[in-house]
């Protein structure tokens, strides 16, 4: 690993391979690679080994999707933070970082003062309402699953108590074959 990329920068990256549907390079694999933000800094190119291999969870989706719908990002979906708290990630902020290639909640979060210099005024704000919607839903997750646990042991004290309660005081008797 580089010494630069001790970050994991290839992360906050927006990166989609697709089929090429120019004339020149039809059916060829493409891989495209944005940073969120900035619409100017491009990179749009033929797939090679190297792509693969700094890609890989990208490259796995396009090769499983069969090459239908490959920009799809990994990570919670931003229309899912609009649907589920309109109050805080209005339609408008939806669409204006769509426009800038943003696609999931955690790549807003995790974003860069540089990107954030592209989306404008309140983006600071906005990575941090980010950071709380992913938080709130772990904590939710969590809550869920113990929760059900709780039951499951209040269950099973249950089930031991009633065992307890036919069972037998004492050793069984001992047959003796005589």
């Amino acid at each position: 690993m580089l010494d630069s990329d001790t970050q994991n920068a290839d992360s906050l990256l927006h990166v989609e391979f697709y089929v090429s549907e120019e004339k020149e390079y039809k059916g060829q694999p493409f891989v495209r690679i944005i940073v969120p933000g900035d619409k100017t800094n491009v990179v749009d190119q033929p797939v090679r080994d190297d792509h693969k291999e700094r890609f890989p969870r990208q490259w796995l989706y396009f090769t499983m999707q069969g090459a239908e719908d490959n920009a799809a990002a990994i990570g919670t979906p931003l229309t899912l933070w609009n649907e589920t708290a309109p109050e805080t990630f209005s339609k408008s902020q939806l669409m204006e970082l769509q426009i800038l290639k943003f696609q999931t909640v955690e790549q807003l979060a995790t974003a860069s003062d540089a990107q954030l210099q592209r989306i404008g005024m309140g983006a600071a704000g906005l990575r941090e309402q980010a950071r709380q919607f992913i938080l709130s839903r772990t904590k939710v997750s969590n809550n869920a699953e113990f929760e059900q646990t709780k039951r499951e042991l209040a269950e099973l004290k249950e089930q031991m108590a009633q065992l307890m309660a036919a069972r037998k005081p004492g050793r069984p008797p001992k047959h003796s074959e005589d």
